[in-house]
């Protein structure tokens, strides 16, 4: 497969075009669009269908298998929002989290991107400080040492001065 929508009929499979786009809370159309890439879905409609289909988002969107490829058969498909909405109605006592395998891989992902994004910025900040503090340095006047007087030892030393007529 060597297209982003050749791959997402290949996940989409003997499912009408009809009953996956209402999985995924597209129009019919505009899955069509992505399918002949006519169009690039968004990224919320790219996770969907990862989510939906057990595909992995790099071999997705790339075509390349990953490690950590899941087939679609091995993973419980994670509820879409109205779904949830559903469940939440029908039973209020229960947690709003997915437990599905996808949810807790994308919470950990999740977890550890937003842990580096916290390092960089605390390293962004410090550099920020570095920076300012040399821009402060360098707008100060600075003292040259005096130069010295020719005392006869080296005529290196001494400065010439010409007039210029």
């Amino acid at each position: 497969m060597t297209t982003l929508g050749s791959r997402i009929k290949m996940v989409r499979g003997k499912e009408s075009q009809e009953k996956f786009a209402a999985r995924l809370e597209i129009s019919k159309g505009t899955l069509g669009f992505y399918e002949r890439d006519e169009n690039l879905p968004k990224s919320d409609v790219i996770l969907k269908i990862c989510a939906l289909t057990g595909a992995s988002l790099d071999w997705l969107l790339t075509g390349a298998e990953s490690a950590t490829r899941e087939t679609a058969h091995d993973l419980a498909p994670c509820p879409t929002p109205a779904r949830q909405a559903k469940q939440s109605a029908a039973a209020p006592q229960e947690s709003r989290e997915c437990s599905c395998p996808q949810c807790a891989e994308l919470k950990k992902r999740l977890t550890t991107l937003e842990e580096e994004r916290r390092d960089l910025y605390a390293e962004n900040r410090n550099l920020w400080k570095k920076l300012c503090s040399l821009l402060e340095e360098s707008a100060r006047p600075r003292e040259r040492p005096p130069l010295p007087l020719y005392d006869g030892e080296s005529k290196s030393r001494r400065r010439r001065t010409f007039l210029v007529p």
